[in-house]
């Protein structure tokens, strides 16, 4: 799969396929930003986190968090899968499961057709094939919150909150983490912390990130100015919207517009 693939559901998919292990140490580092979950489909091995070893099962989901160094040691022949991913949709969905970076390690999940959701759809730059990747994996990830619930409390809860808390106020111009911490009534630093920790990036990287998935579909799906369109999504400086709408997303908003419709 080509790397840096993104979708249109606020996912990117950096890489997924399967490997089958005989022998040696897998290494590897995930991204600044992407989780990488792992699917052990048989065999048993032993996985180091950032110097902590876990064990994994046949049936055993591993989640490694960003910024992380991991290997895999193999007992015996151990055939995998994995996704590496981000997307803020992601980061709040894993915020309501049991997964932590002290726990994670989840058991079977016994659901018909579970394993299939791992075999991502090949990326072929298609609109399409990009909601279907980006939907295929909201659709594994949501099992994971149905089998194995988080209980929302400690970091993860307060980062899952914040992602609520900005999803749904960050089209209001002036929007900023201050009202975040307000919200949460938590001390910034730590929510700086805890959310950078988690999820990669900083609660305004965040905050700007959200505002621009959002602007790409509104871009995309609406016949709105790119005025019109840096209000709705909470800027109020249209010039400093394209700045940092290209900034991120390599086009400006016209460009990228023209793209799409030439696509349809």
């Amino acid at each position: 799969m080509e790397p840096f693939a993104k979708n249109l559901v606020d996912f990117r998919c950096y890489s997924s396929g399967n490997n089958e292990m005989n022998s040696g140490i897998s290494a590897k580092n995930t991204h600044s930003g992407t989780y990488k979950l792992i699917y052990i489909y048989d065999g048993l091995c032993r996985i180091n986190i950032d110097g902590k070893r876990y064990s994994a099962a046949k049936s055993y989901s591993v989640l490694v968090y960003p910024c992380c160094y991991f290997e895999i040691e193999k007992q015996e022949s151990v055939k995998y899968a994995w996704i590496e991913f981000s997307g803020f949709e992601g980061t709040a969905i894993l915020g309501r499961t049991a997964f932590s970076k002290k726990n994670p390690v989840l058991g079977p999940i016994e659901i018909d057709g579970f394993e299939e959701l791992f075999e991502m759809p090949v990326n072929s730059g298609e609109t399409y094939a990009n909601f279907r990747m980006g939907g295929c994996i909201m659709l594994l990830l949501s099992y994971y919150m149905e089998k194995f619930p988080g209980k929302n409390f400690g970091a993860e809860g307060y980062v899952y909150k914040a992602c609520h808390i900005i999803n749904q106020n960050y089209s209001q111009p002036g929007f900023c983490v201050k009202d975040v911490v307000e919200s949460l009534k938590i001390d910034r630093s730590y929510l700086y912390r805890i959310f950078k920790n988690q999820t990669g990036i900083s609660v305004m990287d965040y905050i700007t990130h959200c505002r621009i998935a959002k602007a790409e579909i509104l871009l995309a799906n609406s016949d709105l100015s790119v005025k019109d369109v840096a209000y709705s999504v909470g800027f109020s400086d249209q010039m400093y919207f394209s700045r940092v709408f290209k900034k991120l997303n390599g086009r400006s908003p016209t460009g990228f517009r023209e793209k799409i419709f030439k696509s349809r």
